[in-house]
């Protein structure tokens, strides 16, 4: 099969391969063994870039998402499934009197993947070998800001409420044979990324109740798989079979609140935050080959992160109750396995 090859399909797929090559370079690879976990905590923080890495794919692929290089250098192949959401909200009241529910942001964000990515790569024999790289990434982004100046009392006002809802089931699967003098090279991620960030202030002549409150709540949950199997690579040349996988969770969450009440605070300039991150995904790998002067290179990393920081100031002419409390609850779990073979 020929194509032919223009300008901006070199500068596609150069701008694609920059991208991928973020997975290769952020999974960790065994050189020390006395920086394994430093550089597990790295595969942790880069993963969750690898939902932003499959959005590239998806505007960068188009028609081109399977290619054969009109060179005779082998087989290239990308593959990306993206979802990305992003709110900004802002909210303002200036009240001669009182402020009653009023200027709170409200932001709900789900996303729900099941779609694979599937592909196999023979030949290759030229000295470019096989070259593949999938991804699965879904992104969700909120920025909520609040403000409320009243005269008198505020009322149920100046609220944020965030929740993030993300479910992939869907998997990288991958056969590559052949690979030539070049190799058999393989790069496979699964990410999911959530950030939220939230601002209220509320300064009340009178009384301030139920404003000025952050609340946030962010779920992930990945069942998908990357499964990837090589055969070859073992000409004379120095390429080999390498392989590299990853699946990563993060959330992200910053909460501000501050309330200034010329009498009573109540229920008020409170931070409450939920994060849970659920992987029973995995990565495989199978290796046969590599005879060649690259041998078999496989690396692996599962990564989960959760961030909270929250700040609440309260100040009151009068009594204050149940305000400038800070809440968060975390939780991660994780069956996922990373399994490799190599012969």
């Amino acid at each position: 099969m020929k194509f032919v090859l223009t300008a901006n399909h070199i500068e596609h797929l150069s701008v694609k391969i920059t991208c991928l090559k973020i997975i290769k370079f952020s999974l960790y690879t065994v050189d020390d063994t006395s920086n394994i976990m430093n550089n597990i905590v790295n595969v942790n923080k880069a993963l969750s870039v690898s939902t932003v890495l499959a959005m590239s794919f998806v505007l960068l692929l188009g028609p081109t998402s399977m290619t054969m290089n009109v060179f005779a250098q082998g087989n290239t192949a990308n593959q990306g499934i993206g979802q990305s959401q992003f709110a900004t909200q802002l909210g303002v009241c200036v009240s001669g009197d009182g402020t009653l529910f009023s200027c709170n942001n409200l932001n709900a964000q789900n996303q729900v993947n099941t779609g694979n990515n599937a592909l196999a790569q023979q030949g290759g024999g030229g000295k470019g070998g096989n070259t593949a790289n999938q991804g699965i990434g879904q992104s969700q982004s909120s920025n909520q800001n609040a403000l409320c100046v009243s005269g008198t009392g505020t009322f149920v006002s100046c609220n944020n409420v965030n929740a993030q809802n993300q479910v992939n089931t869907g998997n990288n699967a991958l056969a590559q044979s052949g690979g030539g003098k070049g190799g058999n090279t393989a790069n496979q991620g699964i990410g999911q990324s959530q950030s939220s960030n939230q601002n209220s202030g509320v300064v009340s002549g009178g009384d301030t109740t139920g404003s000025g409150n952050n609340v946030n709540t962010q779920s992930q949950t990945n069942t998908g798989n990357n499964a990837l199997a090589q055969q070859g690579g073992g000409g004379k040349g120095k390429g080999g079979n390498t392989i590299n996988q990853g699946i990563g969770q993060s959330q992200s969450s910053n909460q501000n609140s501050g309330v200034v009440s010329g009498g009573d605070t109540t229920g008020s300039g409170n931070n409450v935050n939920t994060q849970s991150q659920t992987n029973t995904g995995n990565n495989a790998a199978a290796q046969q080959g590599g005879g060649g002067k690259g041998g078999n290179t496989a690396n692996q990393g599962i990564g989960q992160s959760q961030s909270s920081n929250q700040n609440s100031g309260v100040v009151s002419g009068g009594d204050t109750t149940g305000s400038g409390n800070n809440v968060n609850t975390q939780s991660q779990t994780n069956t996922g396995n990373n399994a490799a073979a190599q012969q």
